[in-house]
């Protein structure tokens, strides 16, 4: 069987994290795997282990095009809703048996709604998404809420779905975590650290964080460490410079490597208004490290066992979320119950659950 994993816009976020990560361990249980990558020099991609396949796609659809052609995969996953309908007008214009999956990281109705559409816009694209999605093969989706909004807000019914964990922790995790971590705040003496990951986007919602962050006590000398690159970095760093914080923030950029952080930090901060899983609070609940987040909707509740593993605050309540960092640092979560409840979501464990889903398909498609 060969598969390929296919992201277009390719970024820094977790839909390329996991795509890279699957790739890696569907390789290492045997498979041909092919990653097909709008930026072939991005330190993800780079990062793959020999064996993989790795295609450079164009703005068109000519190098899909081409390499559909060429390779004839019998699967084609894709993680983001351009590269779904990619796929499929892909499929459709070589009239292949090509199967296409989508894994799906978000709950689209809250996607599509946060989008501030004109309200026939959302209808629009609520009701184009249901016809796209029913022309899927199968659709992995990364917690039940995710499949939950699949199932009710978009009719998917008769396409096979499965909520699967994420290839997150990989086998080396204590290896990368013991790392050398150069900020100097996370150095051995240092003053109690509390860190965010993520693109800085408006669905992150940082500008609640930094200001949560500025009704800490100043008694803590507690630091913020932001991991992240992104368009909100101006108007974050003038926001952090108005709340009197900007001493104590540090919008440090993207690191390709998260988990030397992690391990060093007191604990890590998610305050984001969507989250379908959590690729970091998975790294994090992995290590240990004591976690406070928002109950947005997706699967954070599901991950953190609806607060029982870290406490959870209303989206976009400062106050609140400065609640649950003091908490988080005065009252830490024990580490033991953190890690066992990632264990599900180690690299090679979801990549076989992946593997089995694939082959069910593709054993499907011959009868």
């Amino acid at each position: 069987m060969r598969i390929a994993l296919m992201v277009g816009a390719f970024d820094d976020g977790g839909v390329e994290r996991t795509l890279t990560n699957l790739a890696a361990g569907l390789s290492r249980l045997g498979v041909m795997v092919d990653v097909l990558a709008g930026d072939p020099e991005h330190s993800y991609v780079r990062g793959l282990p020999g064996g993989i396949g790795v295609v450079p796609l164009s703005r068109d659809s000519s190098a899909l095009m081409a390499y559909l052609k060429a390779a004839r995969p019998d699967l084609l996953m894709t993680g983001k809703l351009a590269d779904d309908r990619a796929a499929l007008g892909a499929r459709d214009s070589l009239g292949s048996d090509l199967l296409v999956v989508a894994t799906v990281g978000t709950p689209l109705s809250v996607s599509v709604a946060g989008k501030r559409f004109h309200p026939w816009r959302v209808f629009s694209e609520n009701r184009r998404i249901r016809a796209d999605y029913r022309r899927l093969d199968g659709i992995t989706a990364v917690s039940d809420a995710v499949a939950t909004d699949l199932r009710h807000h978009f009719g998917v019914s008769e396409v096979p779905l499965r909520v699967l964990c994420n290839p997150i922790v990989p086998d080396d995790l204590w290896a990368r975590a013991a790392r050398p971590c150069p900020h100097p705040w996370l150095a051995p003496g240092g003053p109690p650290v509390v860190v965010a990951v993520g693109g800085l986007r408006k669905v992150k919602d940082f500008a609640t964080l930094l200001r949560a962050f500025s009704r800490l006590s100043v008694q803590t000398d507690a630091r913020l460490l932001l991991l992240g690159e992104g368009k909100e970095r101006d108007a974050l760093t003038s926001l952090a410079r108005q709340l009197g914080v900007d001493t104590r923030v540090d919008l440090h950029g993207f690191v390709d490597d998260p988990f030397p952080y992690l391990a060093r930090t007191r604990g890590l901060v998610v305050s984001s208004r969507r989250e379908g899983l959590s690729n970091v609070l998975v790294e994090a609940m992995a290590l240990g490290t004591p976690i406070a987040a928002t109950d947005c909707p997706g699967g954070v509740r599901e991950l953190l066992v609806q607060g029982a593993l870290g406490p959870l605050t209303p989206v976009g309540d400062a106050d609140a979320l400065a609640g649950s960092i003091n908490r988080l640092l005065r009252a830490p979560t024990e580490p033991a119950a953190l890690m066992r409840a990632a264990e599900p979501y180690g690299v090679m464990a979801a990549s076989s659950h992946y593997l089995a889903f694939f082959e069910m398909l593709v054993a499907g498609r011959g009868r």
